[in-house]
């Protein structure tokens, strides 16, 4: 049966693959993968039975689209849809296939599963309850940007470069206010996970001293929030 499976894949640790999304792995005629280098790697490591892989990826997916809806409706496969890590559609691609598949009608399925944001803001210890996350931190109009939201007082969320980060933390201080709190969550479920909390102050000094590697998602709390004596 044509549909669409959006299937989300480990942020890091392979052991994180759900069994529903092992599951559908094996059921799906096709893959859509943002790198198929990357889903050849994660079929292999599960010892999953090659099929065939198509490459949908930001650089391509205007162009590709098309194509790959008329070959699945024509063959009448169960397309799955993954990215390198995380939920597809989450600063990654995912958005406009689903668009694309809502609009020709055909279903779309989506499991639930890893997304970085979700686990760092969990792991922060930052409140919760209201929270925005914003995607990328802008390379452009960052001062502009950063004092709209200078009075938001739900957690913010960014995944970041980690070779921009103590760039970042310096303007974040500097607009923001040094005793801001924040949390730097880097190399998520990894051997090399971090999680750190402190004022913009205190992260900009420890980074500064210690440049980061890895992935990076950066918080930073609304501003009454404290952190605990």
């Amino acid at each position: 049966m044509l549909g669409l499976w959006v299937i989300p894949t480990p942020i890091g640790h392979l052991a994180d693959l759900t069994l529903r999304a092992l599951e559908v792995l094996r059921s799906v005629d096709v893959l859509w993968c943002e790198d198929t280098r990357q889903a050849r790697k994660l079929l292999h490591h599960y010892e999953l039975p090659a099929r065939p892989l198509r490459a949908l990826h930001a650089h391509n997916e205007h162009r590709v689209l098309e194509r790959l809806f008329a070959e699945a409706t024509a063959a009448r496969w169960r397309v799955g849809l993954l990215t390198d890590s995380g939920m597809p559609g989450i600063s990654d691609p995912g958005y406009l296939p689903i668009q694309e598949a809502y609009r020709r009608g055909v279903p779309v399925y989506v499991l639930p599963g890893p997304t970085a944001f979700v686990t760092a803001l969990i792991a922060s210890g930052l409140p919760a309850h209201r929270f925005a996350f914003e995607g990328f931190f802008p390379r452009k109009g960052q001062r502009t940007y950063l004092q709209r939201l200078q009075n938001e007082d739900r957690t913010l969320i960014w995944y970041e470069a980690p070779t921009r980060l103590v760039q970042t933390l310096a303007l974040l201080q500097e607009v923001w206010g040094p005793q801001r709190v924040g949390c730097v969550a880097r190399e998520l479920t990894k051997l090399h996970e971090e999680v750190r909390r402190g004022t913009l102050a205190e992260l900009y000094a420890h980074y500064a001293a210690h440049p980061p590697r890895g992935e990076v998602v950066l918080l930073v709390a609304g501003p009454t929030y404290h952190l605990p004596p």
